[in-house]
């Protein structure tokens, strides 16, 4: 969750939002949560709503 909050900035996304971003955008590999660099682009533009699809759940499941 490092590189997410570095990413991101820490003193904007603490470490319990830095999980949650994790658990809902991420992927889990073994026992780590992996962010998509993807959906840290996605946050820093504004533009998160483009990764939910509409009627699904953000994983589209």
């Amino acid at each position: 969750m490092a590189e997410l909050r570095e990413a991101l900035g820490p003193d904007k996304v603490g470490r319990d939002l830095a999980y949650a971003i994790a658990r809902r955008y991420g992927v889990r590999l073994g026992k780590r949560l992996l962010v998509p660099s993807r959906v840290v682009e996605a946050i820093l533009e504004g533009r998160l709503e483009e990764l939910e699809t509409p009627g699904m759940g953000p994983r589209g499941r």
